[in-house]
């Protein structure tokens, strides 16, 4: 403490700073004898307290006493006096003096210790008062800045840095700035302090701040140097803790809008359907798809129950579940059956008790969702598995493309749709299965070549399609076509299934999704027919390649052996004896081998149906082959015809049916095994003309008995004239390789005739 002792007399004011140093030990004692001294002592020490004499030689004690309350009204002050007067303690009291008292001898000065501690301590704590009230005030102030603020153009924060100041010790130089991680609020006119203090803290959020106070210039600073108040510390600091709590409260206030507004949301616009039933059964609340669904406000449902919404049996149901959740406690998941507008939805209900502050349960909170399409797409996924065995146990792929038509129809309710599948002769999509409802809408559905329609697009690209409006689709196929949307579905190589509705946007991502499950059924069938149609057709081929082996080997082990045992027999004989009549008969076997040699050659070449086809002009091919073998006094006539097939094979079918003709048209014995089914005089004509589907070869010879006929293809058929007995076997193959049908009768003149047709063409009466 700092005590300023204030009299004109030297040597009193040495015996008063003398006793009181002795009653006030702690004190620092300054001392002054003129006003001039005393004042500056108040302007440059922390004085505590004064003590002054009345009467001094310029100015009097109550001059000082009123300069010191113009500079420092609180500052204690003791007229200390031997002068004494009424008049004088009154003006005194007047000016602010804090104690007044007359100099009496030695022992007043230990009242006038006890006074300056009494005023001093007085002092300290109204001092301290009034700045915990300044410090309250601006906590308060701040507060309520933080909290009811209504004008939200600037920031609460703004507010706070602007006003903070304010509640310095020195407010006109006092600046204040607030950082919030990267953001920055400053007080009007903000120039960096000289004199600072600064404190930090971070919301439970994480938010970072730091508060700054401080003054633009030096200022007098208290006694222990520090510009700053212990008060002014606490209320930064207090400040801080009511910024963080702001930026807290902020937080949270923000969070709860935000579940409000998204609860808000979820409520208004799902299309779950919300509600809360108390105990009884009666609704609380429902949401906006409540509403909407059962035509309905929440006014006028709540309180009530479901029997006045529902059909009763329905209803039952319902309460039934929540009645479960209420005696149990615990979540359900159900399926529910409820009746909207005359149609029954299934709709899939979580429902949870709801409780109360003290845990009680006290009613039933519900989200129904409805999964009637969901539930419809299961039973069709069932149906379409239990489809796939009839598919996969088709035969034919008509068959299937049947199959697929009616599950698309019977299943997936695609009431107007056809199976078009690729056909690789006519090069384009061919309708194979369709409903009647197709019928109904367009008539008799098209083929689609290359090119052309929305069907040839999709089985180049093999991408599912639905067509919200077909007539709007560049590659519309008919403009004027009734249907407006169509659903089409590749069936990879295969071909495509297309489904059409008169109504604009009929198909869904559901119904391509369910449907593309179907298409891939039908490819898999039509794959399994089509691996097992080539399976067959190469196990037949394999079959005839065996029989062929089979009959080859058959010839050769015995066909060439009876010739090769009478050539080594003869040439034996010729050795023994010399005879050359057994070498013209070992020269006749040879020529013989070499007949059969060269027939089964042409046998083993001949007949493959791998070999190209084209079309070919009968006459032109038939001249050729005439030339190829001996014809004698024998003549061809031949009609214009054109026929699908192999040029060479063909050549070959002709050489062995004219040298039939030719070689065997001169003698009238009756036929022995051989190869002449035709018998005349040496002018025989062979003709060659056009059938509708193929074309004939005939002979004017004496025919064939019908008896005959089935054998005359067999191998090994010979008349005994040193044929082979494959020439017409030849003919039989190289008919099978082109699907011909071949027709063995009489000819025009009595002699054979064979006709070769197509199936499609061939007239079983002819034969």
């Amino acid at each position: 403490m700092h005590l300023l002792c204030v009299d004109d007399d030297a040597d009193f004011l040495d015996l008063a700073a003398t006793y009181l140093g002795r009653k006030l030990p702690a004190a620092t004692i300054h001392t002054a004898t003129r006003v001039e001294d005393a004042r500056e002592l108040i302007e440059t020490e922390p004085i505590a307290c004064v003590v002054s004499d009345y009467e001094m030689p310029t100015r009097n004690g109550l001059e000082l006493l009123r300069e010191v309350r113009d500079a420092h009204p609180d500052l204690p002050f003791i007229l200390f006096t031997g002068t004494g007067s009424e008049e004088i303690a009154s003006e005194a009291i007047s000016a602010g003096v804090t104690d007044y008292l007359q100099k009496r001898g030695p022992e007043q000065y230990d009242r006038l210790a006890a006074r300056i501690r009494h005023a001093v301590a007085e002092h300290r704590t109204e001092h301290q008062l009034r700045e915990r009230v300044k410090e309250l005030t601006a906590i308060q102030t701040i507060s309520g800045l933080l909290t009811d603020g209504d004008d939200r153009s600037i920031h609460p924060l703004t507010h706070v840095v602007t006003y903070l100041p304010q509640s310095l010790q020195f407010p006109d130089e006092a600046v204040a700035a607030l950082t919030v991680d990267d953001t920055e609020f400053t007080s009007p006119g903000y120039d960096p302090p000289v004199e600072r203090l600064t404190v930090h803290d971070v919301t439970t959020a994480g938010t970072e701040l730091t508060l700054t106070v401080g003054y633009t210039a030096e200022v007098e600073t208290a006694a222990d140097g520090d510009a700053f108040l212990p008060e002014e510390r606490e209320l930064l600091s207090t400040v801080v803790r009511l910024i963080a709590a702001y930026l807290d409260r902020q937080r949270v206030l923000s969070d709860l809008r935000e579940a409000d507004r998204r609860l808000t949301l979820i409520l208004e616009h799902t299309t779950a359907v919300m509600y809360l039933k108390d105990t009884d059964g009666r609704y609380v609340f429902v949401n906006a798809a409540y509403e909407r669904l059962f035509d309905v406000d929440t006014e006028d449902l709540v309180g009530r129950f479901d029997e006045d919404i529902h059909p009763s049996d329905a209803a039952e149901r319902v309460r039934a579940n929540d009645r479960r959740v209420l005696e149990t406690g615990e979540p359900i998941e159900v399926e529910e059956r409820i009746t909207v507008d005359g149609e029954e939805r299934t709709y899939l209900s979580l429902k949870v008790p709801a409780v109360d502050d003290t845990g009680d349960v006290d009613g039933v909170f519900g989200v129904s969702t409805e999964i009637s399409e969901h539930k419809k797409r299961e039973h069709q996924l069932e149906a379409l598995n239990r489809e796939i065995p009839r598919l996969l146990s088709a035969e034919t792929v008509e068959a299937v493309a049947e199959r697929g038509v009616a599950a698309a129809r019977e299943i997936l309710d695609l009431r107007a749709n056809a199976i078009h599948l690729y056909d690789s002769e006519t090069e384009e999509l061919a309708p194979i299965a369709y409903t009647d409802e197709v019928v109904a809408l367009v008539g008799d559905p098209p083929s689609f070549r290359a090119g052309e329609g929305i069907a040839w697009r999709v089985f180049e690209d093999g991408t599912a399609t639905a067509i919200d409006d077909v007539h709007a689709d560049p590659d519309v196929y008919n403009p004027e076509s009734p249907i407006r949307s169509e659903l089409h579905l590749p069936l990879g190589e295969y071909g495509v299934l297309i489904a059409g509705s008169p109504s604009p946007s009929n198909f869904d991502t559901q119904d391509v999704t369910v449907a593309e499950i179907l298409a891939a059924h039908v490819t898999t069938a039509l794959s399994q027919v089509t691996t097992e149609r080539t399976l067959r057709e190469r196990e037949e081929e394999l079959e005839a390649k065996n029989e062929r082996l089979e009959q080859f080997a058959s010839m050769v082990s015995h066909d060439l052996r009876n010739p090769l045992t009478v050539a080594s027999g003869n040439l034996d004989l010729y050795r023994e004896t010399g005879d050359e009549s057994r070498l013209d008969t070992v020269d006749t076997s040879l020529d013989r081998i070499r007949d059969l040699v060269t027939d089964l050659t042409a046998l083993a070449r001949h007949g493959d149906s791998a070999e190209p086809h084209e079309r070919l002009d009968v006459c032109d091919v038939a001249r050729d082959a005439w030339k190829l073998i001996d014809t004698r006094s024998a003549t061809l006539s031949a009609e214009p015809c054109t026929v699908t097939g192999n040029a060479g094979q063909l050549t070959a079918l002709f050489e062995n049916l004219f040298r039939n003709s030719v070689e065997h048209g001169s003698t009238s014995s009756r036929a022995e095994p051989g190869d002449a089914v035709g018998h005349g005089g040496d002018g025989v004509t062979v003709r060659v003309g056009p059938l509708d589907g193929g074309f004939y070869v005939e002979d004017t010879g004496d025919g064939i008995p019908p008896e005959e006929r089935d054998d005359v293809f067999d191998h090994g058929y010979t008349t005994g004239y040193g044929g082979s007995g494959v020439g017409l076997t030849i003919v039989s193959r190289i008919a099978q390789a082109h699907d011909w049908e071949v027709t063995l009768t009489d000819g025009a003149e009595g002699g054979a005739r064979f006709e070769f047709r197509t199936p499609e063409s061939a007239d079983p009466s002819d034969s």
